[in-house]
């Protein structure tokens, strides 16, 4: 039996909250993996050159300080 993909993802959002709220329940998905967060754009780049795996997703608000999706 083939085991499913594993699906990397990273959050941004400035409100942690929701990012928390996300990762709850993306971590119920046996083929979902949070791989970082962040709390906006700029922090998310900074974090991806830092990620190994690199998230295939990017889950990310349009709205937040600093820098924005």
């Amino acid at each position: 039996m083939n085991q499913p993909a594993n699906i990397t993802v990273m959050l941004v959002d400035d409100q942690q909250i929701i990012r928390q709220g996300l990762k709850t329940l993306l971590d119920l998905e046996d083929d979902i993996t949070i791989v970082g967060d962040a709390d906006n754009g700029e922090t998310a780049l900074a974090l991806l050159e830092q990620l190994d795996p690199l998230p295939a997703v990017i889950l990310m608000d349009m709205r937040m300080p600093v820098m924005d999706g």
